[in-house]
C-alpha cells in the first residue's frame, strides 16, 4: 500500500505546470483593463491552443486525483 509519506513525494517531484492561458489572458488585456477584441482576434490560434492545454491539464488533475483516492483507500 502507498504509504502518506511516499504519496507526498510523489507529487512535490511533479514538475511546475505554467498554463499558457494565464499568461495569454494578461497580454489580450487592453488598457482599460478589459479583454482586447482586436488582440483576441489576433491572437486566436494562441487561444484555442493554451485552452487545449489547460482543459488537458485539468483532465489529467482529474484523472490523478481519482488515482491517488484509490490508492489511498
Amino acid at each position: 500500500m502507498l504509504t502518506q509519506e511516499r504519496l507526498l513525494e510523489i507529487v512535490r517531484q511533479l514538475p511546475e505546470v505554467r498554463l499558457e492561458i494565464v499568461v495569454l489572458t494578461w497580454q489580450l488585456t487592453g488598457e482599460d483593463g478589459q479583454l482586447d477584441e482586436n488582440k483576441i482576434a489576433y491572437h486566436y490560434s494562441e487561444i484555442e491552443k493554451a485552452a487545449a492545454q489547460a482543459e488537458a491539464y485539468a483532465r489529467d488533475t482529474r484523472e490523478m486525483v481519482r488515482c491517488l483516492n484509490q490508492l489511498l483507500r
